[in-house]
């Protein structure tokens, strides 16, 4: 059976601090940042230990991944990290699988919902391979669906559970400028039914609300209501003893689980009296490997 490979998309993040100003320079489409932004940037990366600890999450991903599918049976598969704003990019890995003569390429980005955004990680693959005719590529989308995505997730919120604390989980993803939201875009529409399918696996009541987070620095109107918002009204107008926050739209720890998270949020919640819990993410756990191996393979079951 012919090997196949599987390229994994993600955003990326700087592995130490010197590379922090070209990866935001990168991220700002070759625009320098101010002293300004990039020394904020920095304090924030200070704050949570001096860099994240994504890069070695995404990488650990990937190895988990690999073990995962070459235990399926169902062939021999190499996995490889591909990211969007730092080395290895994606052009530079999917050059590095078309030497190495596969043929076959499955492509997932490390993201569960699907969107234009996410579907640009895809075009860019596409775009490269219009001159290999001899590669068929696999596109995977939307994983939240996977069964071991929805147990990671749900399993936590039945632990969480308290039959007489007034809680609110408040799932939260990734905010986007409403521009892409032109033309029927699928992202809210799948982080609301995310949601709900997931609370729907949970025994007993699960008072739940959707939020957007770590909207970016640009005149766009970005999606909301924005997560700061959403909190000091479940604290200071509905009364809400704990939040409980799952940034569901995320797979990993990184700066915006660890710093928007767990500092801002949690410095809100906490100032207006409320008591702040975060759901754990999902890195390596078995279930959510378990459901991205699920999707990968889904294609061969056609």
């Amino acid at each position: 059976m012919e090997k196949q490979a599987v390229l994994l998309m993600s955003y990326g993040t700087p592995n130490r601090t010197e590379e922090i100003w070209d990866y935001y320079t990168h991220i700002r489409h070759g625009k320098e940042p101010s002293q300004a932004l990039y020394d904020e940037l920095v304090g924030r990366y200070e704050e949570i230990g001096g860099v994240s600890p994504l890069a070695h999450i995404t990488e650990a991903q990937r190895a988990a991944i690999e073990e995962k599918l070459n235990e399926s049976g169902t062939g021999e598969y190499q996995v490889f990290n591909g990211l969007r704003h730092i080395h290895p990019f994606i052009e530079e890995t999917l050059t590095e699988i078309l030497n190495q003569g596969f043929t076959s390429i499955h492509g997932l980005v490390l993201a569960p919902h699907r969107s234009t955004f996410i579907d640009q990680y895809h075009e860019r693959v596409e775009a490269k391979l219009q001159t290999h005719p001899e590669v068929t590529y696999h596109p995977h989308y939307h994983f939240w669906q996977a069964t071991g995505f929805l147990t990671f997730w749900s399993d936590q919120i039945q632990a969480a559970l308290h039959p007489t604390r007034k809680q609110k989980f408040l799932f939260t993803a990734h905010s986007l400028p409403e521009r892409l939201l032109a033309n029927g875009d699928p992202y809210v529409d799948e982080i609301k039914e995310a949601a709900q399918a997931i609370v729907n696996q949970v025994e007993g009541t699960v008072d739940f609300a959707n939020a957007w987070q770590s909207v970016g620095r640009t005149a766009d109107k970005w999606i909301g209501p924005n997560v700061e918002d959403v909190t000091e009204a479940l604290v200071t107008q509905e009364n809400y003893e704990e939040i409980i926050y799952l940034p569901f739209g995320f797979v990993a720890d990184n700066l915006e689980t660890l710093y928007d998270n767990d500092i801002e949020c949690k410095e809100q919640v906490e100032a207006l009296g409320g008591h702040y819990k975060r759901l754990a993410m999902p890195n390596v756990h078995p279930d959510f490997i378990a459901g991205v191996v699920s999707e990968l393979l889904s294609s061969n079951e056609q």
